[in-house]
């Protein structure tokens, strides 16, 4: 990320009916992510660990969850909230609810073509 790319968001909106989060950064640039990508992405501890015991395994293995199996496109936020000037939480549908996705995270994670092609 170049320096002059900021991880301040200066307006974050979150859309249950789009089933989207929409970030204007301070330096101009939009991001908008699905609610899919953001609990696929998760950053908690808990799916991180998950994700790297399913790459260990080489793919998808047996995995144990509780709450709902929801499919792509089931998924929603039920309550988004601030995490100090850093960060923002989301509630999710399936009860899902700890991971804080940092804005640092969240502009490295930007799904805009712009973006994934400069990664």
């Amino acid at each position: 990320m170049s320096p002059a790319v900021s991880t301040n968001p200066s307006e974050i909106t979150v859309s249950r009916e789009k089933r989207e989060m929409h970030v204007r950064w301070q330096d101009g640039h939009e991001s908008v992510y699905g609610f899919d990508l953001l609990r696929q992405e998760c950053p908690c501890a808990l799916c991180n660990d998950q994700r790297g015991k399913q790459a260990t395994a080489g793919g998808p293995g047996l995995v144990v969850v509780s709450g709902p199996i929801l499919k792509a496109g089931d998924v929603q936020v039920t309550e988004a909230r601030p995490v100090g000037r850093y960060a923002i939480n989301f509630v999710w549908s399936d009860g899902h609810d700890t991971g804080i996705y940092s804005y640092t995270f969240l502009r490295e994670a930007c799904p805009c073509p712009a973006c994934r092609g400069s990664r």
